[in-house]
């Protein structure tokens, strides 16, 4: 069962790694002098969430992995997710709007920042999200303290990627616009994840996928005067004639496989190898960059690149490994104090029985 799990864990690897990959370059190729549209690309890319449920409903009737549960009960156990009301409009309305509104605000600055810098810097400061993740868990959901030695050291190495890229690419410009916008999508994910953890927390994927569907259905209905009012304004333009639907469309599809594998992921193999995932996608993304885009990465975006990865994958160690190396530098530490606190006793005594000369 173990090695069944490892050979799915590999291949969700594979997929959630190219698909995230895809979504982005995917999302990045569609700027062109006649296209600059991030807002509706996220949100026509949104709309294909709405899929998701019934894609899961028809796995449910073809695989029957619960030959008791009628497609009602499947439905009514979906709905749990939303509490003991299950679905209601007050429920829709407490839980799909604000998280509606907060994926759509995360997603619309991941992809205006892949219209202004290169995806691969762009997808490595959205890694950072999960030194956010650790300040916000222990800030709202009381992450525990004794597993601040290793994710604090996760956190100081985020940061000093973000640092490095910065520095690489420069404080002036669209660049740094760029840069802001990464670092602005990390903690929009970060809060979407800790909340989402806090007000719904572990939820099957039958229960993930009908939520993903209302947002999507959410989206599709009430934002799109939004996108009209960007584009009568002239934030964003686009020419319906030469619209670049191929790369909106492969995009979204690659973005619906991404949140699939990620929630099909964590039923079948081990939550290691999700995020894995996303940790290949950026040097992945990096390779795209250089074999298609003629992009050219110095030593210091490699320098923060790795140091975001590294933060990441310290993130990764099971929280019995974290708790040993928290519990071994606590007692070092307070073995150190109380050797400090001898040494300082024993000085002044010895202080006190020098004679005291003239």
């Amino acid at each position: 069962m173990t090695s069944r799990k490892v050979l799915f864990g590999l291949a969700i690897v594979v997929g959630i790694a190219v698909s995230w990959v895809g979504s982005t370059q995917l999302s990045q190729s569609t700027y062109s002098p006649t296209f600059f549209a991030p807002l509706f690309n996220v949100w026509f890319s949104t709309s294909w969430m709405i899929i998701c449920y019934p894609v899961f409903q028809v796995g449910v009737w073809v695989l029957r992995p619960w030959p008791s549960m009628s497609t009602r009960d499947v439905y009514r156990d979906s709905c749990k997710i939303f509490g003991q009301r299950g679905l209601t409009v007050r429920t829709f309305c407490y839980y799909i709007i604000p998280f509606t509104v907060c994926w759509f605000i995360t997603n619309y600055m991941y992809v205006w920042a892949l219209g202004l810098i290169a995806a691969a810097d762009v997808t490595a400061l959205f890694s950072s999200n999960t030194a956010f993740i650790y300040i916000l868990s222990w800030l709202w959901l009381e992450e525990r303290l004794v597993l601040l030695p290793a994710r604090g050291t996760s956190v100081l190495l985020s940061i000093l990627g973000i640092v490095f890229i910065s520095y690489a690419e420069g404080f002036a410009g669209p660049s740094l616009r760029g840069i802001l916008l990464s670092i602005s999508a990390a903690i929009g994910a970060a809060i979407y994840k800790v909340l989402f953890k806090r007000y719904i927390g572990n939820a099957n994927y039958g229960q993930v996928s009908l939520f993903l569907t209302l947002l999507g259905l959410f989206n599709t209905l009430f934002l799109w005067p939004g996108i009209l009012a960007v584009y009568y304004s002239g934030f964003e333009y686009w020419d319906w004639r030469d619209m670049p639907w191929d790369f909106l469309c492969g995009s979204a599809a690659m973005s619906v496989v991404f949140n699939f594998l990620i929630n099909f992921g964590i039923a079948v193999t081990f939550p290691l190898f999700i995020a894995l995932g996303t940790v290949v996608g950026i040097p992945l993304n990096a390779m795209v960059d250089v074999l298609f885009r003629d992009a050219e990465f110095g030593p210091y975006e490699i320098g923060g690149t790795v140091c975001i990865v590294l933060g990441f994958l310290i993130m990764l160690i099971p929280e019995k490994w974290q708790e040993m190396m928290s519990c071994c530098y606590v007692e070092t530490a307070q073995a150190e104090e109380t050797n400090d606190r001898n040494n300082t006793r024993e000085g002044q005594i010895n202080a006190g029985a020098q004679p005291i000369e003239a």
